[in-house]
């Protein structure tokens, strides 16, 4: 260990008490974020190879740099150890449970040790991840289809053992028989998985699934080492959960998962990797509890680099530091106001049509975002698309909704409104809307009370009444106790809202309010036109159907878009280089290349 190591291990040593680093990791609702898609469409038929057009799938990130850059550095080589910190800890490592519904699961651990057959790059494209030797081939077969993956010969685990199909297989039977399993979507439509030859995986779907690409990779996917688990190899139905709370047992990425403790993980290069080797020889991973904390111990050299969610005057922190970085990325999180069409007086279109001019959304970028990232800009594709992820915001049906609150009110009057007093009233009973959002959020409470005040204008009366994440999340939002709402909802490469807006996925008591269908929004036509999507793979076709439905979104003023929820990160250019940054923002987060990081310095 140099110097620099020994210092940086005291300092970890004498600041675990100090704001900013936590020596367990901060309560799970403040680490988790919530998945609210589940990436699914049908497959057509008319499958082939050529379809696998991974780069017309997504479109390029939005990075906003707005620090010094970094000085020039020596060419990347191998060796030395850095630090850095992430408030998305996990609690468990487990990839088949619910372990794997928090994202730092993914970030931390997981991305870095389970092989993939395909994978995102930076752009959000679906690309061979170094485990194939080329991309996939496709064949449609009667009503479902199969996936053939040719691995690379070289391709092995930690062990110097092949990574084989027997893995696919085994990793396949391990989600669907792991009590409690996570994953399974997807997964149920494999009919089976051909092993008789080891560096060839032929899966044989017995119903249409485009989204495919996810299962054994994308975004929270992985392959299993059979021979880690002898116990349960030649199991048919191998129940796998209560292994790996606090290891993986193996490992055929770029590190290998040294320790694992309630505020610290350490990884190590796996030299028998046979993609990109990692440069650096150790990364040690600290759990943060704030962004003021985080941003001192990386001006003070504890950490060397951190990603954070989009906060006020992040970059602002670090402004004249000549040897720190800070980035503010495009992220995935849709940032809307979601209205009941089930609770009055939203149940009513004309209500609804006046509330789209009564929310000042240029006041919520120039007053509130603007000081999270100076370059925000009115969120105006259709639900759910963004300008960063794929090609289907090239139209912006809800950009005609500006603030016009003598246009809410006339909009009223032809309802039956008077608005000669404010709030406008109907048969003396004032036009009041219930707004929520999670009552622990800062942002949203300071957004919430400053369209409050811009509603008045318009005629509308603005009720607060917040809830806990908790308690928004898990009981309001599927029961359909709220009329307008306001929460973000994450973006996907595969552009599906069947399960958001999905007239069958309206939930009710009878079904036990399950369905992602919140806002109750049924319309007929788009709903068919959802379905058809789901079944067209060609791009193009695919955008002029999404387009049909966003044009139908807001036509019924389904909610109104506020913003896409930027993330932030930051490093020491003195002390670390090479593509840092490159997926800031992206679904795999800042450290998914970290094998392509190295010291600044020798």
């Amino acid at each position: 260990m140099d110097e620099l190591e020994r210092a940086l291990t005291r300092l970890l040593a004498s600041k675990v008490e100090e704001a900013g680093i936590a020596p367990s990791p901060p309560p799970a609702p403040v680490l988790r974020r919530i998945k609210w898609r589940q990436f699914f469409t049908a497959l057509t038929t008319g499958v082939v190879v050529a379809a696998l057009a991974f780069g017309s799938l997504a479109g390029v990130r939005v990075v906003r740099d707005l620090t010094a850059k970094a000085a020039t550095h020596p060419a990347a080589h191998r060796g030395g150890s850095l630090v850095v910190g992430t408030r998305e800890f996990p609690e468990c490592l487990n990839p088949l449970t619910g372990c794997a519904s928090a994202t730092g699961t993914w970030w931390t651990v997981l991305q870095h040790v389970m092989p993939r057959a395909m994978e995102l790059d930076s752009r959000g494209d679906f690309v061979p991840s170094p485990l194939l030797a080329g991309a996939p081939s496709i064949q449609a077969a009667g009503n479902g289809f199969t996936i053939t993956y040719r691995l690379d010969p070289k391709a092995t685990w930690a062990d110097g053992s092949p990574i084989t199909s027997a893995d696919f297989a085994f990793t396949w039977r391990a989600i669907m028989n792991t009590s409690g399993s996570d994953p399974t979507a997807g997964y149920d439509r494999i009919a089976s998985i051909d092993t008789s030859r080891p560096k060839t995986v032929v899966i044989s779907f017995k119903a249409r699934y485009a989204d495919w690409p996810d299962l054994f990779g994308g975004v929270a996917g992985g392959i299993l080492e059979r021979a880690a688990f002898p116990r349960y190899a030649n199991d048919p139905t191998p129940d796998l959960a209560n292994e790996m709370q606090r290891d993986i047992p193996f490992s055929g990425g770029p590190w290998i998962l040294k320790s694992f403790s309630l505020g610290k993980i350490v990884l190590t290069r796996n030299d028998r990797y046979f993609g990109k080797h990692a440069l650096l020889d150790q990364v040690t991973i600290v759990a943060l509890t704030d962004a003021s904390g985080a941003a001192r111990l990386l001006m003070g050299g504890t950490i060397d680099a951190f990603p954070w969610p989009g906060e006020e005057d992040f970059l602002d922190r670090f402004s004249g530091h000549s040897n720190v970085r800070a980035i503010a990325a495009s992220g995935f999180g849709f940032e809307a106001l979601w209205f009941n069409h089930s609770s009055p007086p939203l149940d009513d279109p004309k209500v609804r049509e006046a509330l789209m001019y009564a929310i000042d959304r240029q006041a919520v970028i120039d007053q509130v975002m603007s000081h999270v990232d100076p370059q925000a800009r009115i969120l105006d594709c259709g639900f759910l698309a963004a300008p960063a992820m794929g090609p289907w915001c090239h139209s912006t049906p809800f950009d005609r909704f500006t603030y016009d609150p003598e246009k809410a009110k006339r909009i009223l009057e032809s309802d039956g409104y008077d608005c000669s007093h404010l709030p406008c009233t109907k048969g003396r009973k004032k036009l009041v809307v219930e707004y929520s959002t999670v009552s622990t959020n800062e942002r949203r409470l300071r957004i919430q009370q400053l369209l409050k005040g811009r509603a008045l204008p318009a005629g509308f009366v603005f009720l607060i009444k917040n809830f806990d994440s908790g308690v928004l999340f898990d009981h309001i939002g599927p029961r359909g106790l709220f009329t307008m709402a306001e929460y973000s909802s994450e973006v996907a490469p595969d552009p599906s809202v069947t399960r958001e807006f999905g007239c069958e996925n309206i939930p009710v008591q009878r079904t036990g309010f399950t369905g992602d269908n919140w806002i109750h929004w049924c319309n007929q036509n788009a709903n068919d036109l959802m379905h058809r999507s789901d079944r067209t793979l060609q791009v193009e076709q695919r955008i002029q159907l999404m387009d049909e439905i966003y044009r139908l979104e807001a036509r019924d003023f389904i909610s109104i878009p506020l913003y896409v929820e930027p993330e932030m990160a930051a490093w020491r250019t003195d002390r670390i280089a090479g593509p840092i940054g490159e997926f800031a923002g992206s679904q795999e987060g800042l450290f998914f290349n970290m094998n392509e990081w190295y010291r600044a310095g020798r």
